[in-house]
């Protein structure tokens, strides 16, 4: 019992507050001219066309996606200008009930009738066969009308009164023929249509109904229940679905951060890696130029010395040849002689230990042989989420 009472509770709940059914999700304003597509997504028939035109490129193109829900919507045999398409899509009749029903609650319903022809009167009475308002007048001259005399009219009061009155609303049109109403039902293609519907596509058909016993208790009947169970299952499993991947796109945003985090860690490293290395080699560069420029700068200098005793010599031998005496030059002469024997051998270890130093930097192949800082690896696994194996609305 008490799930019967939530049930009905959600309907009446529905009954109330049904603002977004009539509301266009591209302008956001309640409909003018619905048009629905397959998926069964309705939108105004200008925004539609707006938005297919927009879309459509080429002349070739198969059709065109459903703003709302990205489904496909082919176009099939139709050959006009993506202009027109918008044109060919069914007309929404249950939304344009829905505009008038809160247009009546409201007292602001119009007589259909006179807006037909640009006037502007407030309606008094509904007709539940053609589906629309008429003011005093208009009704008058629909009861005249001979196929009208039977129509079943009630005045708009009678109906916020009693919403029980909606109910006898008869006007649903059929797909294919706009401008006829849907009088039949075939219960071999589970399918309502019009009665040129019947007779070309179910005329073989064995179980064949008027719609009128086909809705009989249609509310209130099994299917009905369980096509709103399956409807509220399956929006609770996509919901469950939705957060599912809303939770993983952050999850998996804070799993690159933290990426990101760790390159910036690990080129931090390697910077101070590269810093120590430097230090090293800078180090050693030093060292070995101090140790290298210390051993030429001894040669240098003994060399040096060398090269200062044997000027000497010249110049002091100079002096005797210019200067000197006969026995001042042969002593002298022999002095040398004497000396540099000594000199000599000295000066050729000097030479044969002179050794012309260089230097390069050979660098290791560290740069050219990394490609990367490390490499990214994805991983894909499927969550654990209820009824995720087992999603079937044709059960």
């Amino acid at each position: 019992m008490a799930t019967s009472l939530n049930v009905i509770e959600e309907v009446e709940h529905i009954k109330e507050d049904f603002a977004d059914l009539l509301t266009c999700t591209i302008c956001l304003e309640t409909f003018k001219q619905p048009k629905y597509l397959p998926c069964l997504h309705t939108f105004c028939e200008s925004c539609i066309s707006t938005y297919i035109v927009s879309t459509v490129k080429g002349d070739k193109s198969e059709g065109f996606k459903c703003p709302v829900c990205r489904r496909l919507v082919p176009i099939g045999e139709i050959k006009e200008n993506s202009h027109t398409w918008a044109r060919t899509l069914p007309g929404n009749h249950f939304v344009v009930s829905m505009i008038d029903r809160k247009a009546m609650k409201k007292a602001e319903k119009l007589c259909d009738a006179c807006s037909s022809k640009s006037v502007s009167q407030k309606a008094i009475s509904w007709c539940s066969i053609c589906d629309e308002a008429y003011c005093y007048t208009c009704e008058s001259n629909h009861r005249t009308y001979k196929m009208a005399r039977n129509h079943k009219i009630v005045p708009i009061k009678d109906i916020n009164e009693d919403t029980s009155i909606y109910n006898i609303c008869a006007f649903v049109a059929c797909d294919e023929h706009p401008d006829k109403t849907i009088e039949i039902y075939c219960k071999d293609h589970s399918q309502p249509c019009c009665t040129i519907c019947a007779t070309v596509h179910h005329r073989k058909c064995e179980h064949v109904i008027t719609i009128d016993k086909a809705v009989s208790g249609v509310k209130e009947s099994k299917k009905a229940k369980e096509l709103t169970k399956k409807l509220k299952e399956a929006s609770y499993k996509l919901e469950g679905f939705i957060q599912n991947r809303n939770k993983n796109i952050t999850n998996f945003e804070n799993e690159m951060d933290v990426v990101l985090d760790e390159i910036t860690n690990m080129r931090k490293k390697l910077n101070e890696k590269l810093d120590i290395l430097e230090n090293k080699i800078r180090e050693e560069v030093n060292s070995a130029r101090k140790d290298h420029v210390l051993r030429l700068s001894e040669e240098s200098a003994e060399l040096s010395g060398l090269k200062s005793t044997f000027d000497h010599w010249k110049i002091m031998f100079e002096a005797c040849l210019s200067q000197g005496s006969q026995i001042q030059c042969l002593v002298k002469m022999e002095e040398i002689f004497r000396k540099m024997p000594q000199y000599e051998n000295d000066l050729s270890k000097v030479i044969q230990g002179i050794k012309d130093i260089s230097v390069k930097f050979e660098a290791t192949d560290i740069i050219p042989n990394t490609v990367c800082f490390g490499r990214l690896h994805s991983a894909e696994q499927r969550p654990s989420l209820p009824g995720l194996k087992t999603v079937n609305f044709h059960t």
